[in-house]
């Protein structure tokens, strides 16, 4: 059986790690004291207001954005029974011109036969 004698090489890391964690404990120790002076609950706080302000804010845009959606859908509709309309009395109108021609060339032929009667 060998026995082993720790040389100050194998010694020195544990020591180092234990200084080392101790620094390392005071600085978390010190990063954990000045994080509690933060109101951190207020920020969260302040954070889910304009949360919430911010998602009504955009349940209003996107009512408006459904009504002016409506408008159009009714607007356009509105516009496309105009339109038929207006196609609707224009041949109305092209009917009523044609048959006023029809009726002022029978007037007009009729007026010439009678005119040549009576010469």
């Amino acid at each position: 059986v060998d026995i082993v004698h720790p040389t100050p090489a194998d010694v020195f890391p544990a020591a180092s790690v234990v200084r080392i964690l101790a620094q390392y404990g005071e600085a978390i120790r010190g990063i954990h004291g000045h994080l509690e002076g933060v109101p951190i609950n207020e920020e969260i706080n302040a954070l889910r207001f304009k949360t919430g302000m911010v998602e009504e804010e955009n349940a209003s845009l996107r009512g408006s954005t459904k009504t002016m959606e409506a408008i159009d859908t009714i607007t356009r509709r509105q516009e496309k029974r105009a339109r038929i309309e207006l196609k609707r009395q224009l041949t109305s109108v092209q009917e009523s011109q044609r048959q006023d021609q029809e009726n002022f060339r029978k007037l007009q032929e009729f007026v010439t036969s009678q005119l040549g009667r009576h010469s």
